[in-house]
């Protein structure tokens, strides 16, 4: 490089630098979380949880709280509780309080979207009870910082395939679309420990009923297929009895209990081309046997082939009445809408169209299941 060419790089370089703002980390208030609460009146309370860098001690956590009609409006109230400045692109997670969720967040998760120091890739979150006790719950071992912590919380169960992903982005993506609804976790504060204990339904932005965290398979499934799913099965002990190696005299319940994993899974929801809608719901899934509460013969082909089936009905009959309960709840998180407005070709569908063609709706409900392996763990 000639000398004449390093001076005119230096002072490029010189011009850009002073048409950036610098920003000293040590004078930021780095947001993981927020969270948003309904007050008694109108106004919104607001908790935010940030970092600070400090070179003469180690990063401090701070929560702030403040109430205002809108969240800039609690941003500017919080900006006057601390010396740092307040800023956004570090938020890893959203949380919205039970009774706040159930009027309705679109215009709460609208102003995240706009944002654009947040990517939209943040979390967001339904709180069993309120958000605010969820960012300021004392848990049993304190983490560093609770947004990261609770934004880890529900990563590493998005990766485990036990939750569906709900970021930003796919909640207003299901919200902008005509026939499918957004599902989001939902958090609660119990026992020193905060954790997921199921999912949130909504029909548009209203939190409308929970899944309890046993049940979430069966909703997923329809979602996002399995690479290594999991899934507790119970079923009649009765029918297995030739097969048992050691029965449990005595036993308080009738009852055999199976814990099937390493599922790989696969869905087709097709919609019938009529006048009322008319869907058949395929599921394969292959899977291994991984425990039993009662000792069983699967060297015999007639047991593993039993086991099979009854563990296909069991998934089957749990499906069929999980997408019963979304249609009587009004609530679309399949996406059943998108599918039966595929088939309709040029004939567009509202909002109110759809919400009366689901009543109607009829749905068959086919599953079929391979146990591949029988106990090997890796």
């Amino acid at each position: 490089m000639t000398r004449k060419t390093m001076l005119l790089f230096a002072c490029a370089t010189f011009l850009l630098s002073g048409c950036v703002e610098t920003k000293y980390l040590e004078k930021l208030g780095l947001i993981t979380a927020v969270g948003y609460d309904q007050d008694e009146d109108e106004s919104i309370n607001g908790t935010l949880v940030l970092y600070q860098f400090n070179p003469a001690m180690e990063d401090v956590e701070k929560v702030l709280k403040s109430t205002s009609k809108t969240s800039k409006g609690i941003r500017l109230s919080q900006n006057l509780e601390t010396d740092h400045k307040l800023v956004s692109g570090q938020l890893r997670i959203a949380i919205y309080g039970r009774e706040l969720a159930s009027r309705g967040i679109a215009h709460l998760v609208d102003t995240l979207e706009r944002d654009s120091s947040i990517g939209n890739m943040v979390y967001l979150s339904i709180a069993d009870t309120s958000a605010e006790e969820i960012l300021t719950y004392q848990m049993e071992e304190t983490p560093s910082n609770r947004g990261t912590y609770l934004y880890n919380l529900v990563r590493q169960n998005v990766e485990a395939e036990m939750l569906v992903s709900p970021t930003l982005q796919e909640f207003i993506t299901d919200y902008g679309s005509v026939g499918k609804d957004p599902i989001l976790p939902l958090l609660s504060a119990k026992d020193g420990k905060v954790g997921i204990s199921g999912m949130a339904l909504f029909t548009r932005d209203r939190f409308i009923k929970e899944i309890k965290k046993d049940k979430i398979f069966f909703i997923r499934s329809l979602i996002e297929d399995y690479d290594l799913g999991s899934v507790e099965v119970e079923l009649p002990i009765g029918q297995f009895e030739p097969f048992l190696t050691d029965l449990h005299l005595g036993q308080e319940n009738d009852k055999v209990y199976i814990m099937i994993d390493s599922i790989k899974s696969s869905h087709k929801v097709t919609a019938k081309e009529t006048d009322k809608p008319s869907f058949t719901i395929n599921l394969n899934i292959q899977s291994r046997l991984l425990e039993m509460s009662e000792e069983m013969k699967l060297s015999e082909p007639k047991a593993l082939h039993l086991l099979e089936r009854e563990i296909g009905s069991y998934i089957e009959k749990n499906i069929k009445d999980m997408v019963l309960m979304l249609q009587k709840e009004g609530t679309d998180p399949i996406g059943f809408g998108m599918e039966y407005r595929s088939i309709r070709g040029h004939q567009d569908i509202s909002r109110e169209e759809w919400d009366k063609l689901y009543k109607e709706a009829t749905f068959e409900v086919k599953v079929h299941n391979n146990i591949i392996r029988t106990g090997v763990i890796d």
